[in-house]
This record gives C-alpha cells, structure tokens and sequence, in this order.
C-alpha cells in the first residue's frame, strides 16, 4: 500500500511544471515586495516609483520617507528607508559615486518624483496620477483620498451605515 503512494507521489512530481511555479513564486516576492512598501500590488508600486538606474527604484511615500528598491535583489535584500531626500540623495550618490554634475542631475530628478497618497479606506498606497483612476473620479467629491472606486464606495456605505 505504501509503495503506491510513494509511485503516485513521484508521478505528480515529475508532472509539476517548475517553471510556472518559479514564475508564480517570482510574482508573490513582488507583491510581497509592494505590501512591504505599502502598495496593494507590485505594479501600483512600480507605477508610483521612479527608476534611477538597472534595476534600482525609488519611491516618495505619504509620510515623507523615500524607499529605495531593487525587484531583483529582493529576496536577499530588504527595502531602504529614508526619513528626507537629502538622505536619499546622499545614498545614491555614494552608492553610484556620481560627480558634482551628476549629483546636479539627481537633485533635479528627485525633485520630480511624485509623492504617493494613502488611501483612507484600505490604507493601501497609490498613485494620485494613476491612469486607472480616471475611470471614476468625477464621481467622487473626495476621490484624491481614495485609492480605487471599491475604496470610496466602502467608506461611503461605512458613514451611510454608521
């Protein structure tokens, strides 16, 4: 009896398809990555991020703290804090030993970075400008507190309820 478990157990094993898995695994680290950040999803995080060289992201949060990112290394290396952009400019300049000039052109670039909101509802954070957004605004006198239309018709049926 024993012995056909262990044949059925290798058969579904040499049946897996490991590179979907890897694939799917791949997927969860990054939206693992997002919640971390405080995105509901890793493209919402890309979205509201800039990118400043290879594969090294930097967002601007809520609360005024920048995050510097990497998607690939992520899985060996945590997100990085910082409480100003001066500290993140520091950080990145060391990191790519940029040159005045080049320094220059950072301070320049991070003065463009978008800030991210928190939504009011889920608390999730996104971005004020995302294209997705346009679909439902103008149905909402508040819609620059919340993320999605699920987000601010919860929070309408919360105060309607209460």
């Amino acid at each position: 009896m024993n012995l056909n478990k262990m044949e059925d157990w290798e058969k579904e094993v040499e049946n897996i398809n490991w590179k979907s898995m890897l694939q799917d695994i791949d997927e969860a680290l990054l939206d693992n990555l997002a919640v971390e950040i405080g995105f509901r999803t890793y493209e919402q995080l890309e979205d509201a991020s800039e990118i400043v060289v290879d594969d090294y992201y930097i967002c601007h949060l809520s609360d005024g703290r920048w995050v510097w990112w990497n998607p690939k290394e992520y899985a060996i290396k945590d997100p990085e804090y910082f409480h100003s952009k001066d500290e993140i400019k520091a950080y990145i300049a060391d990191f790519l030993q940029l040159d005045q000039d080049r320094i220059m052109q950072l301070k320049e670039g991070l003065d463009q970075v978008r800030q991210s909101r928190k939504c009011l509802f889920c608390e999730y954070e996104f971005d004020l400008n995302d294209e997705k957004r346009k679909s439902w605004l103008e149905k909402f006198v508040d819609h620059y507190q919340f993320c999605s239309e699920e987000c601010a018709h919860e929070k309408i049926n919360m105060k309607v309820t209460e």
